[in-house]
């Protein structure tokens, strides 16, 4: 059975990664890992950490909810580190066959850089999610 990981950043999530991968996962009768991996280097408190993880997960639970009903079956994880490594090493624990991230994750200014960290490290496919413009979203 295929296993789908969706990784976020809880700084930078839009979404579209957990999205795409609980839309493919209903196509192909897949299951889905969630991973929110928090930065060490992130100049955020750990208080503040906490809200955006309750926010994030308030979310992702009524994404999850729609996808239970559908069959999909689904985990959720969170961690903290080094986010190429936390990814890297959960989807090789967890012997994921597509990894999907949002392309926010590269970051300002640094184009493929971690997929180029990352790819020669996993055996699975990677998919990139970028976030849809709000502009294509809301046409009326």
């Amino acid at each position: 059975m295929e296993k789908i990981l969706a990784v976020m950043d809880p700084a930078t999530t839009h979404f579209s990664a957990g999205i795409h991968a609980l839309n493919l996962a209903k196509r192909i009768r897949a299951s889905v890992l969630f991973l929110l991996i928090h930065s060490p280097s992130a100049a955020n408190s750990t208080q503040t950490q906490e809200r955006a993880e309750a926010s994030i997960q308030k979310q992702l639970t009524a994404l999850m909810e729609e996808a239970w009903t559908d069959g999909v079956a689904i985990e959720y994880y969170v961690t903290h580190g080094r986010f190429e490594n936390e990814a890297v090493s959960f989807a090789r624990e967890k012997k994921i066959t597509l990894l999907v991230i949002e392309s926010s994750i590269e970051g300002e200014g640094a184009e493929g850089t971690f997929l180029e960290k990352i790819r020669h490290r996993l055996n699975c496919r990677i998919e990139v999610v970028n976030e849809k413009p709000e502009s294509l979203e809301r046409k009326e």
